[in-house]
């Protein structure tokens, strides 16, 4: 009788630097969500002014794309857990901001001329910032699964990724309200994250590690 060779299982965990990358990831994502979340009301502001409205509705539109991104996230993962799938929405966020900044004022305009300010900020922010809000929070049941190799592991990964998530919300809110914003225009910086978050699919593509 033939004697057959143990099998040994395959080890399919993580590498060391592709969770510093996806740590990296998830708290780069995080900061551009909050990012734009001010930029987007500061640059209603032209056409609809400083009313509560205005910041009212942005808040609305960024917690409504945080859950739908999140759900669609799962679902997206769970039907194709690739990494690659992250950065193309990651990609689609970056060309619609990029997008999004010419169409600001005309937008905005529309929608004050056809209807009051509550509705009209709403309308417009949910236009222009909703689509690449809700990609970018992809993020999270993307990286999630990404990282989780058995059951036991599910809430320490949650856990930490949003935590790092929200320490890079924190970093960015706080580079854009103290330097950035003195410095350079909203416009300016909303080209900025588009191109960080495009510079980001380019890299992680040539490194082979978007092809996970």
């Amino acid at each position: 009788m033939a004697r057959r060779d143990p099998v040994v299982a395959e080890d399919l965990s993580p590498s060391p630097g592709l969770i510093r990358f996806l740590y990296v990831t998830a708290a780069v994502n995080g900061a551009a969500i909050l990012v734009v979340e001010i930029l987007g009301a500061r640059m209603l502001v032209p056409a609809m002014g400083t009313s509560h409205f205005v910041w009212t509705a942005q808040i609305g539109v960024t917690l409504m794309a945080l859950a739908t991104g999140y759900y669609l996230g799962g679902r997206w993962v769970d039907a194709s857990p690739r990494l690659a799938n992250l950065y193309y929405a990651t990609l689609a966020a970056a060309v619609y901001l990029c997008a999004t900044v010419p169409l600001v004022e005309p937008v905005s305009s529309a929608c004050l001329g056809k209807m009051n300010l509550a509705f009209g900020s709403l309308l417009a922010s949910a236009f222009l910032f909703l689509v690449p809000l809700a990609l970018l929070a992809m993020t999270l049941p993307f990286l999630t699964r990404m990282l989780t190799q058995s059951v036991d592991d599910v809430g320490g990964n949650v856990g930490r990724l949003s935590a790092i998530s929200t320490v890079g919300s924190v970093v960015g809110t706080l580079l854009l309200g103290f330097y950035l914003l003195p410095a350079l225009g909203s416009r300016v910086i909303l080209y900025g994250v588009s191109a960080a978050l495009l510079r980001a699919v380019a890299h992680d593509t040539v490194s082979g590690l978007g092809s996970l």
